[in-house]
């Protein structure tokens, strides 16, 4: 039951996150911006929440992943971009 809650969570917030991010990236007025700001804020934690749990009830699997050769390889190019 909680892995249910951590994927719709985490397809929520992502939707959220992604929207609001675009539209402060669309639309440039300040105002706009800080009226924003507390919703992408709040839905960005509870993405750090769901992606937690996400990662503790699927860690065996993505374990497996990484013990082929080529996506270890992409998650490492993954992590060079990230620290771009």
């Amino acid at each position: 039951m909680r892995r249910k809650f951590f994927a719709i969570s985490l397809l929520v917030s992502f939707v959220a996150l992604s929207t609001s991010g675009m539209m402060m990236f669309v639309i440039e007025k300040p105002s706009f911006t800080i009226q924003m700001h507390p919703v992408h804020k709040l839905f960005g934690l509870i993405m750090i929440i769901s992606v937690i749990g996400h990662l503790s009830y699927n860690y065996r699997t993505l374990i497996n992943y990484l013990k082929t050769k080529s996506t270890a390889a992409f998650g490492l190019v993954m992590v060079f971009l990230l620290m771009l």
